[in-house]
């Protein structure tokens, strides 16, 4: 009687164990890759606060900054609030 040859899709590949140390090594590479994605996404989380932050102080600044051609009692709050905390360099910015 002749064998026929078993197709090779049809034949399973043994795993082959891996030692504590090979298994220990691996578990330590996939610790090392999540912590490089987490450290990945906090930086985006971060990133994203920061520019809406940004954001925030730009809508606001400009509606201050409008608020001041219009009402003379803020524009003297504002003006005493900004000689106070804005650098020398800065005031030019706001023509004080």
């Amino acid at each position: 009687m002749t064998e026929t040859a078993t197709p090779a899709f049809n034949q399973k590949k043994k795993k082959v164990r891996q030692t504590p140390e090979q298994k220990l090594a691996a578990l330590e590479k996939q610790q090392a890759q999540l912590k490089a994605r987490i450290a990945k996404e906090k930086s985006k989380l971060t990133a994203n606060q920061r520019k809406l932050d940004t954001r925030r102080k730009i809508v606001a600044g400009a509606i201050a900054l409008e608020h001041m051609e219009h009402d003379e009692n803020f524009r003297g709050v504002m003006e005493g609030l900004l000689k106070r905390h804005v650098t020398e360099k800065d005031k030019s910015l706001f023509d004080l």
